[in-house]
Formats: C-alpha cells, structure tokens, sequence
C-alpha cells in the first residue's frame, strides 16, 4: 500500500481558513464578555438620602464613572478592530480561488465524450507529431496525453480511472496541513520549535504552578487558610468569647499583614500617627502579650476598627484608605469565624463555642456596617440626628427606630423639631427603607403521610416564613398629614377666636381702671391662703400654653426652632416642665397623667378603627382592597410552581434586593438575615440558615433530627439582620414529639407451585406416621 505523504500549504490558502475559524471562536464570546453597558445614572434629586456620608460615597462613585465611560470606549474600540479585522479576513477567504480539478482525458486529447475508438486514436496520433519529446515537444504534456489515451483505450487503465479517477491506480494519501512551508523551512525551523518550547514548556507550566500555589493558600470564599486555623485555635482557647476579643481575633487575620497579603501597604508614618488614634480609644488592649494579636500589624488593624466603630476622625487620608479596606474586609472574615464557629460546635469538644460567642459574632455584622458600638442608640442608625436629639427622644421614651416609626407624623415632627424639613426627608426616608418582619412557623415531616405528626427520630422540617414589610409605612404617613392639615385649620381658627375674646377682656379691664378717680385709693389685695388662686390667675389657661404643634406638610413644612415646650393636645406627648414648683407639680401630675393616658387610648383606638376599615374595605372590595391581586398572585404561584422550582435549581437568586442605609460603610451593602433555632430550657443549638434573599417574602427549610423522647419540646427561633441595629427577632416555637411508629409485619405469601409442594410433603408425612404405627401394632 503506498505511504501517506503530507504537504504544507505553500501558497497560504488553507490557512486562511484556519485563522478565521479560530478568530470566530475567540471574538464570538469576546463581544459578548466587553460589549460596553453605559453606568446606569442614578437620579439622586429624586430620591435617596442627603446626609453627609451618602453624598461622600456618592462623590467618589462619580469620581469612578469617567474612568468607567473611559473603559466602555477602549471596548467598543477594541472590538470594532476586531470585527473590521474578522470581515477582511472573512472577505478574503471568499475570495480565494479553488485549484482542485477532476481528471478528464477527453478534455486533455481536446475530443468529445461521444468519441468513438477511432477517433481517439486518431487524434492521439495527431497530438503525438507534435508533442512527442523527440520532435521538441514537452515530456509533461507527452506523457499527460499517453495516460489519457491509455485510460481510454486500455481496459485495465480505463477501470482504474473509473474506480480512483486516475489511470496509474491508487495514488500515495496525501494530507494537507494548514500551516504555511516557512514554519519547517530550515531558516526559520528552530526559530518555531524554541518558540514552542517557550511557550509550552515554560511559560505555561510556571503559569500553571503559580495559580496554583496561590489558589491553595485561600478557601472557597476567598479567605486566607491560615487565617481559618487562626480562627480555629482562639475559638477552642475561648470559647465564650466577648465583642472586644471577637474584633481583636479579626484584627489578627493574616488578611492584613504584608507577608502574606500584598495589597497591605506598610508606611513609616504609621509608627507616628498610629498612636495619636490610640490614645482617643479605650480597651484596645494593646498591653497584651498574645501570640499574632500583640504584632504591630495587628493592633494597627484593630485600632482602626475601634476608631470606625467609635466614629473618629483619622489624622490622614493614608489611614482612611487603609480603613475602608479593613473595614470591607471585615464582613468575609466574619462570615469566616461564623463558618468555623458553627464547624467546632458540631464537633464534640470538651471546650466548645457556646450560644453567646455565636450571638456576639452575628451582633458583629450590624455593628461594622453601621460604624456604632452596641451601648451606643440605635437611633443613630438614622442621618441628622445628635445627642441633644437622643436627649430629647429618650425623655418621651423614644428609645429605637421603631419607636419613632410608630409615632404620629404630628409626634415624630414635634421631637424632631430641631432639623430641618429636608432633613427630617431623610430621617422619613431611612425609616421607610428599614425592615419590618412577620414571620410565620410551621413543624412538618416531609415524606410522611402525617406531615404534622413527629415522632422520635424523624427528620423535621420547620418551614419559617419571613415577610418583610417597611418600618415606616409611607402612604399611612400620608394620611397623618392630611388629618393633620384640617386639625391646623381648625385649630387656627380657633386660637384666632380665643385671642380675641383675650383682646376684648383686655379692653373691658383697661377701660374699669381709667375710670378710678386719682384720690381713690387703690383696692388692697387679698391675703393669700394657699397662693394657687393667684398663681393659677396669673397664669394663663392650660389650653392656651399648651397649644399643639402644627403638623408639616409638604407644603407649610419649614424650620421650627421650638425646644421642651408643652404638648397636651390628643396627638401630642407631653413632658414633664422642671421649671413648675413642687406645688404645681402635685397638683398638676394627676389630670396629666390621665390626659396622656387618655389620648393614648385615643390614639389606640383611631389606628385600631382605620385598620378594621381598611380591613372591611379590602373584603368588600373598597378602594384600599387589594385580595384580588393577592389572589392572582398566589393562583400564579401555585400554578408556576414546579416551574420556580426548576429555576432555583438552574438559576442563583440575586442578593441585592434591599440596599441598605450605611453612611460609614465604605462600600454598598444589602440586607441580609440570620435566621437559627435554640432549644429553649438548656439553649442548646439546634441549626443555623442565612438568608440572602428576601425580597417580600421568602420560606425558609430548617432541618433537625427530633429529639429522643416523647412529649412537648419547645424551641426559640430567632431572625438576626446584619445589617441594621436592634432589628432582631424570636419567635417560640412549639413541638409535640410522639413515640416512633412500629415497622408493619410483611406478610409472604407463598405460590401455586410451593403449595402444592408443601401438601405433598404433609401428605407424605402423614403415611409415613400410619406405617410406623402399623409395624409396631404387629
């Protein structure tokens, strides 16, 4: 058999063919990965906060989008080149001419197909006077025209030519390579293979091995190793640990020493300006000799995260940058020391991590994202508002954000009366985008005919649904300023009234005293018996000292420069005046205190009247009904319900719903929930599951072995945000164990075949009895 050959392509064509192959595969994919987006332009006049911190990281973001308008260009740039270059070379193998033609001897003796024998031969003839080599004719051509006559004339070439299309037979396979013939041309042959062996056997394996040894230094989220058996070895030395020595474990993460982390950047001015931070904080512990947690790198990174936490400004822009970096690190390293806290209190351990030092690690996350320690007011949590603010809502115990949520829109506007109406927009705002949670419990075993009865030893699922609502509900407020409108009107109209009753008494009084005659003497006052007459005389009317604060509009909404004034009207609170004398204040105490209480049941039963309104409106289908969307939704739900299921498995859910307010964070933030369950007589731990994506609702599986005895166990469920202050949650939950059920007998039943077998072995059985009763009668 005759061997293969293999040939370059010396004139290039077929390896145009392979370069735009190979261009198609790389540019398809390439556009779809650098197709420029344009930022999408966030309209801050319309919405969102104003507040100092908002507006610096909204600064530096649009310090960010030129460069980012500037690498949208460069892309669209790059990838038109790159298609203008894809086209040419497209065109050009268009072009390319094909060189492969069929053999055909008829065409090569210059006949017709219809040629008979003899004029074949006849023009072989012909062609042979004058192409024959030894009357000066071409060898190449000669010999061309004997294989065509003889695959004409010859049967054995005639046959060869109709089986392989030539007349010689089976010619050697030739393979073409798609390589131009310069690359194993001697002159630039070893020039390829020194390349080739750069590139594969260098470049590539070194490539290869240092990915890797990076790659194995950091765990699947992106945390240093070591710093995981950090974490490890300082939670099995503590196992309950506190707030302050959680932040120093942290501050000892490997993440930020310059060894092991090359984005660290260590400067000489640290050793001056490190210090200065130091003395404005307290319980740093600095003085502690401790293995990793006494290196200068370390108590660094926790003495910016105690000044963060305190809300101290740092003397250096270098200190800032190095901040926020620590600071956005923060939250993965406390992901990480929750994952291996979780791990050590699974694993049976003489010094296992107990339910505080899992509770303080999950306070860990609210506290770095909103820059406040946990003595400190959750109401900083909210733009705008100082100490004096604090000062005067705690005096109407007004202690948290959901306090002041609940509040009247006349109330809330009262207290904080000392901003601005812009700012007390924002204050509204932050309020509305804080979380507000239901939640609902639900014991079941899956797979079980009785889902809702537990027995010992199942596997139950308690299925947490968690809806979430906003704190500050913006269409209620709504209502509030347009009850609070017509109140003013009336209330003006009012007071217009009074003070002119006043001005007429005034005149009637004035006019009494000019008619005294100058030798009259002047009446001689009462002696005062018990002086509250008099003082109450003087005074004026409550009524008219206590008039009610307006409620702003949007409209009428201006700066109100009003502090410790009294408040007695049904919507307002009122606080205690220190400047009354003791007298005043034990008389006075008693209708105070039954006017308060009073307007609070007022209060009570409004809210209560307007929720029983709205409730029979959405069940008679009134203006505020909204039970036929709900149940649109939930046929939708059920009916697309296997489908969802499909999706989720296929799909990941976004984690960026609920954008949370954090001026001090550096970067952006979204709500996230912590949702685990605790035995509630010996607070054992029972499981832990995050919660990453809710929206407006979410259902949520926690799976548990049951425990081993039967009776009624209870549970506490509990729901953490990591990203707000004091937004926890517990719920109780109940469950009633049963004993295990006992497994059903299997019954076999036997076949035809065994049957009558065993009939035959009874029968055989009961003759073999006979005969040996027989015999031993005889």
């Amino acid at each position: 058999m005759p061997r293969a050959q293999f040939e370059y392509d010396e004139i290039g064509n077929t390896f145009y063919y392979v370069i735009v192959s190979f261009f198609a595969v790389l540019l398809l994919p390439l556009t779809h990965f650098l197709w420029p987006s344009l930022p999408k332009r966030i309209e801050y006049l319309k919405r969102g906060c104003r507040c100092e911190g908002d507006l610096q990281k909204r600064y530096k973001k649009e310090q960010i989008k030129p460069w980012e308008k500037a690498k949208c260009v460069i892309k669209g740039i790059i990838l038109i080149i790159l298609w203008i270059l894809f086209l040419l070379l497209a065109y050009k193998v268009s072009q390319l001419e094909q060189q492969y033609e069929e053999y055909d001897p008829y065409k090569i003796l210059g006949i017709d197909i219809d040629s008979d024998v003899t004029e074949i031969k006849k023009k072989y003839r012909e062609l042979s006077k004058t192409h024959h080599p030894d009357k000066g004719g071409d060898p190449v051509t000669f010999d061309a025209i004997v294989k065509a006559y003889k695959a004409l004339t010859d049967e054995e070439s005639r046959e060869n030519w109709r089986l392989y299309g030539n007349p010689d037979g089976p010619k050697a396979t030739t393979f073409g390579i798609a390589l131009p013939k310069w690359i194993v041309s001697e002159q630039y042959g070893n020039w390829v293979l020194a390349l080739y062996t750069l590139v594969f056997m260098i470049v590539l394996p070194v490539g290869v091995g240092m990915w890797w040894y990076n790659s194995i230094k950091y765990s699947a989220d992106k945390v240093l190793l070591e710093t995981s058996r950090l974490y490890g070895h300082f939670l099995q030395k503590t196992p309950n640990m506190q707030i302050n020595r959680i932040i120093m474990v942290l501050a000892g993460s490997f993440e930020f020493c310059k060894k092991l982390n090359t984005e660290i950047v260590e400067r000489e001015s640290d050793d001056k300006e490190i210090p200065i931070v130091m003395r404005e904080l307290k319980n740093l512990g600095e003085k502690r000799k401790e293995q990793i947690l006494s290196l200068p790198w370390s108590i660094k990174a926790r003495t910016l995260l105690h000044a963060y936490l305190t809300r101290i400004t740092l003397p250096s822009e270098h200190l800032m940058t190095d901040q926020n970096y620590m600071v956005n690190k923060s939250l993965i390293l406390t992901e990480e020391f929750l994952r291996i806290l979780l791990q050590l209190m699974q694993w049976p351990m003489q010094r296992t991590p107990t339910i505080d030092c899992l509770e303080n690690s999950l306070r860990i996350f609210p506290m770095m994202v909103q820059a406040l320690w946990p003595r400190n007011s959750n109401l900083l949590q909210l733009p705008h508002l100082a100490e004096r603010n604090l000062a005067i809502l705690k005096r109407y115990r007004v202690n948290t954000c959901q306090d002041l949520a609940k509040l009247n829109e006349s109330k809330r506007r009262s207290l904080l009366n000392t901003i601005t109406s812009d700012q007390y927009e924002d204050v509204i705002y932050v309020l509305s985008m804080m979380p507000r949670l239901e939640i609902e419990t639900k014991v079941e075993v899956q797979g079980e005919d009785d889902k809702e009865t537990v027995t010992i030893g199942s596997v139950v699922t308690l299925k947490v649904t968690l809806t979430r609502f906003p704190l500050l509900d913006l269409e209620k407020r709504k209502e509030e300023i347009a009850e609070g409108i017509k109140k003013g009107a009336a209330l003006q109209l009012q007071q217009e009234w009074e003070k002119s009753i006043d001005d007429n008494r005034d005149e009637e009084d004035g006019q009494k005293q000019n008619k005294r005659k100058v030798w009259e003497k002047q009446p001689k006052k009462k002696p005062k018996k018990g002086g509250k007459p008099t003082q109450k005389s003087k005074k004026a009317p409550p009524q008219k000292q206590n008039m009610p604060i307006n409620e702003p509009s949007e409209e009428t909404n201006t700066n109100v420069e009003k502090t410790d004034k009294e408040i007695t009207d049904n919507n307002q609170i009122k606080p205690i005046d220190k400047k009354q004398n003791n007298s005043d204040q034990s008389d006075d105490s008693g209708s105070e205190s039954d006017d308060e209480t009073v307007s609070g049941k007022n209060e009570e039963n409004e809210t209560s009247d307007r929720e029983s309104t709205e409730q029979q409106g959405g069940k008679y289908g009134g203006p505020s009904s909204s039970d036929d969307d709900d149940w649109n939704e939930m046929n939708d739900e059920l009916d697309d319900d296997f489908v969802t299921k499909k999706e989720v498995l296929l799909e990941s859910e976004p984690t960026n719903y609920h954008e949370v307010h954090c001026p001090y964070y550096p970067g952006d933030k979204y709500e996230w929930w912590y949702v685990y369950l605790l035995e509630r007589k010996t607070r054992k731990f029972v499981t832990l599951v995050p919660c990453k994506t809710l929206d407006k609702e979410k259902t949520l599986d926690l799976r548990f072995a049951a425990p081993s005895q039967k009776g009624n166990h209870l549970y506490t469920l509990h729901v953490r945000c990591d990203s707000y202050m004091d937004f926890d949650y517990s719920v109780d939950v109940k469950m009633e164990v049963h004993p295990a059920r006992e497994p059903p007998q299997v019954k076999y039943h036997d076949t035809e075949d065994e049957a009558d077998l065993q009939e035959k072995l009874d029968s055989s059985e009961g003759e073999y009895t006979e005969g040996s009763d027989s015999e031993q009668e005889k």
